[in-house]
């Protein structure tokens, strides 16, 4: 059982990756067809400091990203194939959802980001990585990826296409999951 406000466990997918592994998996006598990508689509301006997030025809699903954010995170960039479980698990589940120092503050005025604490995100203030070690050093960019993965199977149903975002965030995943979801009617 949920509340409004998934448990962050340690800021990655990892433990539930794990809880998965353990629960076990029972093979269904019907597979869901996949939505294949015919045309592009795209959320927000391509080259805009808000953000932007594309799909496209692509064999298989695959996701590269672009993230730019103040130092100490600077530019990151990643490009992740999706070919099994096992490669998921060891390149993008991993990667934690991070904060900065001032956001923090902010997120918990309002209310938000309960599930957020020195042990289950990475905190970064305006020079380094205060609270952990850092499981890659392009930690930051793999977890925007973890985060496209999460949003875009709110679908329902594996995507072969090719994602391509640049500074993107929930609100660009989830405008690109409308345009996908409205492109099937």
């Amino acid at each position: 059982k949920l509340s409004e406000e998934v448990p962050n466990m340690d800021g990655s997918s990892l433990e539930f990756c794990r809880l998965i592994d353990d629960a076990g998996l029972v093979d269904q006598p019907d597979e869901l067809p996949s939505i294949v990508i015919e045309d592009v689509l795209e959320y927000g301006d391509p080259g805009s400091p808000d953000g932007y997030i594309r799909v496209e025809t692509g064999e298989g699903f695959s996701v590269s990203y672009d993230l730019d954010l103040p130092r100490p995170i600077g530019k990151q960039s990643f490009e992740y194939r999706h070919d099994s479980v096992e490669s998921f698990q060891r390149e993008i589940a991993p990667a934690r959802t991070f904060s900065f120092s001032w956001e923090l503050e902010a997120l918990e005025e309002m209310g938000l980001g309960e599930g957020g604490r020195w042990g289950n995100i990475i905190l970064v203030d305006k020079e380094r990585v205060v609270n952990t070690e850092l499981r890659f050093e392009d930690e930051f960019v793999r977890h925007k990826i973890l985060d496209i993965f999460g949003d875009i199977y709110l679908l329902g149903r594996p995507v072969e296409g090719k994602i391509i975002a640049s500074r993107s965030g929930h609100r660009h995943n989830v405008g690109l999951v409308r345009l996908i979801g409205k492109a099937l009617l």
